[in-house]
């Protein structure tokens, strides 16, 4: 039995690579060149095809790569259908050859438009469009689902590429049937996407919405640079964002920058916003830089779970110098269910600070919609409130259940508002934070009352209580330089945003609440400046957990002042 089975295993094998070398040998690489000529094969670089006109004419098979003359510019616009049928094993590719990166120039065209297509790539290619002042619905690369069979196209890659000029997104993964069919397994790499209207990269589904079903999955976002996509004066509710991700189940967005997005939005409700998500489940955005987003209406900020968001997590992000909050946590007016959604270990600096309505640094608005914001976890985040900032650290209001907020640090300039509550009637726990404004007396609002000390509050409201045990801080933390953090401008290099880091005297090194310990929470292995967590004998406040050697330099220090 078992020599009839590797008989048989041996065989499988032997098929599938047999069908691998057909399907590589029926696969034609393709060439495109201002010199070609429609009439040429098109099989070399010496037979090259010259128009897009010719490349839209063909049906291509799994396997087969079409390829532009880098440095030269091709003028139309890139149709593909169901009917250039590329598999996830074998894509169709679309790229470049010879020096440098061809450019579409499609005008008020989309770029590449692919209907129902799977199996495809994207690479080292450069698409501009007429403008984004130019009237007309076209946008940059383009893969829209459609099919009645509710069917998850699997397989897009786009890597390498720049986007520029379209009225509205540079890259966008949409669906539109009832079906919710979409896309699976999509990764946007190492773009550039920049001077668009609506948005630089988006993906969008069917409305209204079916989370049970969700028309995308697996999608990921990766060292993109997002940035001047203005956004378009009278369109509604929003435009000018970063990027934005909707109608998926899984996702992860990291190591990318979005900035300078959204200055042209007028609309007054939510939007732009430099990198977010909303009616979404299972989102990841982590290691990114948002900054000096804009708005002329409402929000224009750095980071968002917004309506719809589903166990989703906002983590070891830097936001600054926003219009709007550097963190939003938002229930929109219509939205599906909103729940299980944390945001930790993430800094801000300067943000809040041009809104047209004031907002929090961290800001929570629910219209009550789908049961309002519910379950929701704050914690070792920290937050630097400057001169500049319009609204206090936390805002939160009514139509919020069961919200914890833990160990975050929360710096003002001096005399400005570390926290306002408008309506506690939902829920709210503040638990192990540390409040510092600069050495001026604290400004905590609660429901129609202000504060002026955390003791004072704490009495009123049982709050900054674990059983009756008082907690969390008023004093200063002893950051390293807050207010100086500036850009980056290179997310993977932000663990050197050492100003947000604790000074070996801080004191609220191991004064932490252990989130494991006393609510199972877990808060992952480690903290913004990728140190383990905890290094002491419990979690440190903020966004920093000192490492150990910070802790021993400590006790030499103190041996050193006793002598």
């Amino acid at each position: 039995m078992e020599t009839k089975y590797k008989a048989y295993r041996i065989l499988e094998l032997t098929v599938l690579i047999l069908w691998f070398l057909i399907v590589q040998a029926n696969a034609t690489d393709y060439y495109v060149s201002p010199s070609g000529n429609d009439s040429n094969t098109g099989i070399s670089s010496g037979k090259a095809w010259k128009t897009i006109d010719k490349v839209n004419s063909v049906a291509f098979k799994a396997g087969d790569e079409i390829l532009f003359e880098g440095g030269k510019k091709f003028v139309g616009s890139l149709k593909f259908d169901a009917a250039d049928d590329g598999t996830p094993a074998n894509p169709v590719t679309v790229g470049s050859y010879g020096k440098g990166r061809a450019t579409i120039s499609s005008g008020t065209d989309h770029g590449f438009y692919a209907h129902n297509c799977e199996g495809f790539c994207v690479n080292d290619m450069v698409f501009v469009g007429a403008g984004r002042t130019v009237d007309g619905d076209f946008s940059g690369i383009v893969f829209h689902a459609d099919l009645d069979t509710g069917a998850k196209l699997q397989y897009v890659r786009i890597d390498n590429v720049d986007v520029s000029g379209y009225r509205k997104t540079g890259i966008l993964i949409s669906a539109d049937n009832p079906s919710n069919s979409g896309f699976k397994d999509v990764r946007i790499t190492n773009a550039e996407v920049h001077n668009n209207g609506y948005a630089g990269i988006s993906s969008i589904g069917y409305w209204p919405p079916d989370p049970s079903n969700r028309p995308h999955r697996a999608i990921y976002v990766g060292n993109c640079r997002i940035y001047d996509n203005a956004g378009i004066p009278g369109m509604k509710p929003h435009s000018g964002n970063g990027i934005v991700l909707s109608g998926v189940d899984g996702a992860v967005i990291e190591y990318c920058e979005a900035f300078n997005n959204g200055w042209l939005c007028d609309a007054p409700g939510g939007g732009p916003v430099g990198i977010w998500a909303w009616e979404a489940s299972n989102v990841v955005i982590q290691f990114c830089e948002s900054h000096n987003n804009k708005t002329s209406g409402g929000d224009g900020g750095g980071f968002d779970l917004d309506g719809g968001c589903v166990n989703c997590v906002m983590q070891y992000n830097y936001s600054h110098d926003n219009d709007g909050a550097g963190y939003l946590i938002c229930q929109f007016g219509g939205a599906s269910e909103f729940r299980n959604n944390v945001c930790r270990y993430n800094i801000s600096e300067n943000d809040a600070i041009g809104s047209r309505h004031p907002m929090g640094v961290i800001h929570f608005y629910s219209s009550g919609s789908s049961g309002g914001i519910r379950d929701t976890l704050i914690y070792n985040n920290t937050v630097y409130v400057s001169s500049a900032t319009r609204g206090p650290g936390i805002v939160a209001g009514g139509r919020t259940y069961n919200t914890s907020i833990h160990n975050n640090i929360i710096v003002t300039a001096r005399s400005k508002c570390v926290l306002h509550v408008r309506d506690t009637s939902g829920g709210y726990k503040f638990e192990g934070n540390c409040y510092w404004s600069s050495g001026a007396p604290l400004k905590i609002m609660w429901n129609d009352k202000t504060y002026a000390s955390l003791a004072a509050w704490r009495s009123a409201t049982d709050q900054e209580k674990t059983g009756n045990s008082n907690v969390g801080y008023e004093i200063d933390p002893m950051l390293v330089a807050p207010g100086t953090g500036g850009t980056i401008s290179d997310p993977n290099k932000l663990d050197s945003l050492t100003s947000y880091q604790l000074r070996v005297d801080s004191p609220v090194i191991d004064e932490g609440i252990n989130l494991k310990t006393a609510y199972g929470i877990d808060c992952g292995n480690r903290d913004f400046f990728n140190n383990t967590v905890p290094q002491g004998r419990k979690q440190d406040i903020g966004a920093h957990e000192a490492i150990l050697e910070d802790n021993l330099c400590l006790d030499y220090v103190q041996r050193c002042d006793s002598l």
